[in-house]
């Protein structure tokens, strides 16, 4: 069960990367406000984890940050394994740039840490991906796969139906392709929400795809997560609170 739950757990939010083009570049007006929100985590019927997720700004600097943990059975088998994701963007040209990412399993009995360092003087990010370290030579408008998620928070554009998404994870440059749906009506702990879906597929004998929804109402947060595996509903995630930094930054 190690194996499987948490690392399934946090790639569904954490993998609805980004297409790093200059369209969708992050400055403080293409930006989500500051906020803290929770999400419920469910594998089947099960609820299996909670996921605290912020963006603040300090000393400068951007933080976007989550913490999952297990709770309920979950925990009985897990213990107190926490998986933090937090990455660090500064504003450089008035464009946010991502300058340090970290993804830790905290009491995991796998290595799947990740660190990245970007140095955008020689355009160049320092990997180091269990235990392994590589250097990648960066494009313009590159992410890593979490942080890139704060490009999905935007009123989605009509006339571009599929996007070419661009991160660094798991210590490689990868490429995601995501697809424009209707907007869908969601149901949450957090309440009801018409927002626009995502879809990405992955090219795997499991057949794994990806479905993501955000609503304008929340200022484009992801209100619901879901991962498939041949057609079969595996992990879904979908909020429960929201709390805005700024009280006049609710739409």
């Amino acid at each position: 069960m190690k194996k499987i739950l948490f690392i399934v757990i946090v790639s569904v939010l954490l993998i609805q990367s980004v297409a790093a083009s200059p369209t969708y570049i992050l400055n403080d007006s293409t930006l989500p406000p500051e906020f803290e929100a929770i999400y419920d985590v469910h594998k089947g019927s099960m609820r299996v984890g909670k996921m605290d997720v912020s963006l603040k700004k300090v000393n400068g600097e951007l933080i976007y940050e989550s913490i999952t943990k297990p709770v309920g059975m979950a925990a009985l088998f897990l213990g107190d394994q926490i998986v933090t994701d937090r990455a660090v963007l500064k504003l450089i040209n008035n464009q946010y740039h991502t300058i340090e990412f970290k993804h830790e399993m905290k009491n995991s009995d796998k290595n799947r840490n990740e660190h990245y360092i970007f140095d955008w003087d020689n355009k160049r990010a320092v990997v180091k991906y269990k235990d392994r370290k590589n250097e990648i030579e960066l494009q313009d408008y590159t992410f890593d796969n979490y942080s890139a998620q704060l490009l999905l928070m935007r009123k989605p554009d009509q006339e571009k139906v599929t996007n070419l998404y661009s991160v660094i994870s798991k210590g490689k440059l990868k490429e995601y392709s995501y697809q424009l749906e209707n907007n869908e009506v969601i149901e949450t702990k957090a309440g009801k929400y018409d927002a626009h879906k995502l879809v990405r597929k992955k090219d795997n004998d499991k057949k794994t795809t990806y479905y993501s929804w955000y609503a304008e109402k929340l200022n484009y947060l992801p209100v619901k997560l879901d991962k498939y595996e041949n057609g079969k509903l595996d992990i879904s995630i979908r909020i429960t609170e929201v709390k805005w930094l700024d009280s006049t930054s609710i739409n």
